[in-house]
């Protein structure tokens, strides 16, 4: 288990250093937020993973996540840091449900398809985190091109 937690740390990590060198740098998170979506694939693909597997995870990452970033831009436009913190934590609630409703359908499907989908922590672990950087990614980068951006504090 600790094995298998390091690896998923070990891709993590570049996740998070590149999000933080973003933000330090003042880049536009979208677009970049969207790239990293790829660091997990490709740890998925290492670790010898099936991306069909993944599927129904990285389906709740996006939606989950996707969505999630709406209210958590908004309350912090709206209300700063507080508002941020308050879209997330019920956008949280909210979205985990539909996005879980969402991965259930998916994986019954597969499984009724006699594809085998993975609950194992590896390719469960990122599958989602690629599906919350994608999702993050597109919501952020159409914030972007519709003229929303976040401050810098």
């Amino acid at each position: 288990m600790i094995r298998k937690a390091s690896y998923v740390t070990l891709v993590a990590l570049p996740v998070a250093i590149l999000g933080v060198i973003t933000l330090k740098s003042h880049l536009p998170i979208g677009p970049i937020v969207l790239a990293l979506a790829i660091i997990p694939i490709f740890g998925l693909l290492i670790a010898n993973r099936s991306f069909i597997g993944a599927f129904p995870d990285f389906v709740f990452g996006a939606i989950d996540t996707g969505l999630l970033t709406i209210p958590a831009l908004w309350g912090g436009i709206l209300f700063g840091v507080a508002g941020a913190i308050a879209g997330g934590v019920i956008g949280d609630a909210l979205t985990d449900a539909i996005a879980g409703f969402f991965e259930g359908s998916i994986a019954e499907w597969l499984q009724k398809k006699g594809i085998k989908e993975s609950r194992e922590p590896i390719t469960t672990a990122l599958g989602k985190m690629s599906g919350c950087l994608l999702g993050s990614g597109v919501v952020l980068t159409i914030a972007l091109f519709i003229g929303i951006k976040p401050e810098f504090g």
